[in-house]
């Protein structure tokens, strides 16, 4: 985490990032929420089963919340991180494929897709609360990338890759992607 240098590159737990590009972007899947129960307004956070991504995982949140101190975090990040990722896939049909937001948007929402993932991978294991606070940290640099992308791409602003940010290279790192693949692949798409 901060001050801790680069994380390990890790496998991501769907094998590549190819394979979320292929169902949910290439094959142009329903949009839809991954989560049927978000732990906020329900006793349990319900990640639904993303087929060939991955499985689905119910927590108990008011049990989880007096062994582990991230668990708040982890899910006002995950809600919102869902809702994202919801609000790109609806609205990112209606750009142009020529506005380098769009490739960009979808970008992040491959990276949502695997952030689910590693969660869902980290939740079926908790024994520590270490790992979902490596998941927090890395999760929050990503929602707050696609916010401020998503703001930009709607008030009509030109893309800025000078603008001074939290960089986002160590959320590929965590998530065990290679940014340069989902540019190729997205490249070919659009």
């Amino acid at each position: 985490m901060e001050g801790s240098g680069a994380p390990k590159r890790r496998k991501l737990p769907v094998g590549d990032c190819s394979i979320i590009i292929n169902k949910l972007i290439t094959n142009d899947r329903k949009c839809h929420k991954l989560l049927s129960k978000d732990g906020i307004t329900a006793r349990y956070l319900v990640i639904d089963r993303l087929p060939g991504i991955f499985e689905g995982i119910a927590i108990d949140i008011n049990f989880q919340r007096s062994k582990m101190n991230s668990i708040s975090r982890m899910v006002t990040i995950t809600k919102n991180l869902d809702e994202y990722q919801f609000i790109i896939c609806s609205e990112i049909r209606n750009m142009s494929d020529s506005n380098p937001y769009k490739k960009q948007l979808q970008k992040y929402r491959v990276l949502t897709i695997a952030s689910f993932a590693t969660l869902v991978y980290v939740l079926s294991s908790l024994e520590n609360d270490q790992a979902l606070q490596e998941w927090n940290y890395f999760a929050q640099i990503l929602l707050t990338r696609i916010s401020e992308t998503r703001l930009e791409a709607y008030s009509n602003q030109k893309q800025r890759d000078n603008i001074t940010r939290k960089p986002i290279s160590p959320v590929f790192d965590f998530l065990g992607i290679h940014e340069d693949d989902i540019d190729r692949i997205l490249g070919s798409i659009y």
